[in-house]
Formats: structure tokens, C-alpha cells, sequence
């Protein structure tokens, strides 16, 4: 069975250009208020070989987690669930439980996404009130220094981070231009739902040594 790579909750180290004004501080803080929320869900579209893959990770910390990924490379809808210590995977909710070596492997990913707050992720900074999406938020920028010679400044990528301000948890995660031109080569949604409930499988048979 095909599995995808956990969508990451934090942000992954982006090279930053020095900045006056360093939020990351501020950054940091709506990541460590998610990672200790009660729920929380990261979604996002992902470009594979055949075509779009649409990808969603709910996870109940410390332990829990349901992936759900609907691609045109797949027959129906794939899962990859984490309950405690027990792992499964299955297609339209018809699941096995894993090998423990899977199992292991599922659970240290977790781990490293909801286990402790997101490290050398560079510098931030503030860029105040922003509408993303139709919602007013706050704002925070790491832009590539490694970009190529000669690349005008709006055409420089950059990270955005955009938080909540009323609840102080990030909203989402996007990498573009620091104009703001074009589509984002990745846009990742953070939300809080609060009706999350994952519950090992009953009567999932373990899987078959391949």
C-alpha cells in the first residue's frame, strides 16, 4: 500500500534574510498553542506523478492521528491511522493493523510533529494585518536568501506564516512570491474541529508479512 509522508504541523527550516524586526518568537508561540490544542487538522494538495492528491492529517495529541488521502493514483480513499501504540492502514474504511517495524516508523513520525515545538526554522518577521482567503490576519515572512541572481524582489520566495489573532493559532502555513503573484507552490491549512474522534478499528485483521 502506498503511504504518504505526514503533512509537517510546524514549519521546516527556510533559509531567512536578515531582518530588523524578529516575530519568530511570535511564530513559535501560535505552534507550541497548536501542538498543545486539543485537536487540530493540516490539510493541503499535494502534486504527485499522476495528478493532484488532496491530503489530510487530523491529530488528537499526544498519540493519535488519522491521514486521509484522496489521489488519482488510488482506488477509493487511502487512511493511515495512529491509536496509542497500535497502527492501521486500509482503503475506504476497510483497515489492517500494521507490523510493529510500520507501526514504529508511523509513530515516531507523530511524535516529531506534535512531541515538541518546530526547530531552526529561521527568522520571521513581523509583516502586520493580512487578508488571506477572505480572513483578516496576522502576518509573519521568511524569505529565501539562496535565490537565484538577478530574481526581482517581488519574484523571491517566501514563507508566510498567518495566525489567528483572536484564538492566536496559525491558519496557514504558504510558500510564494513575496508579491503575492501567482499561485503559492504550497499552501498548507491549519483548523480546529472539534467533533475529532479516533478510535482504533474493531476487528482489523494484522497485516500479511510481504
Amino acid at each position: 500500500m502506498r503511504r504518504f509522508a505526514l503533512v509537517l504541523v510546524g514549519v521546516a527550516a527556510f533559509a531567512p534574510m536578515a531582518v530588523a524586526d524578529d516575530c519568530t518568537k511570535d511564530v513559535l508561540a501560535a505552534f507550541e498553542k497548536q501542538r498543545t490544542s486539543k485537536a487540530f487538522r493540516v490539510a493541503m494538495t499535494q502534486p504527485t506523478a499522476e495528478g493532484m492528491a488532496d491530503v489530510t492529517v487530523d491529530y488528537l495529541p499526544p498519540n493519535r492521528m488519522l491521514q486521509t488521502v484522496k489521489s488519482p493514483a488510488m482506488a477509493g480513499i487511502q487512511q493511515t491511522m495512529l491509536v496509542g501504540e497500535r497502527a492501521f492502514a486500509g482503503s475506504d474504511g476497510v483497515y489492517e493493523e500494521l507490523l510493529p517495524q510500520f507501526t514504529q516508523s508511523i509513530a515516531a513520525e507523530v511524535k516529531a510533529a506534535v512531541g515538541a515545538p518546530p526547530a531552526n526554522i529561521g527568522v520571521f518577521e513581523c509583516t502586520g494585518k493580512s487578508t488571506f482567503d477572505g480572513k483578516e490576519l496576522l502576518s509573519y515572512r521568511a524569505s529565501d536568501k539562496d535565490s537565484k541572481p538577478g530574481t526581482a524582489a517581488g519574484d523571491v520566495l517566501a514563507r508566510t506564516i498567518y495566525v489567528d489573532p483572536a484564538s492566536g493559532l496559525p491558519a496557514y502555513n504558504v510558500i510564494g512570491t513575496v508579491s503575492g503573484n501567482g499561485e503559492p507552490v504550497m499552501k498548507v491549512t491549519y483548523s480546529y474541529p472539534a467533533d475529532v474522534v479516533i478510535e482504533a478499528p474493531q476487528g482489523a485483521p494484522i497485516q500479511k508479512s510481504r
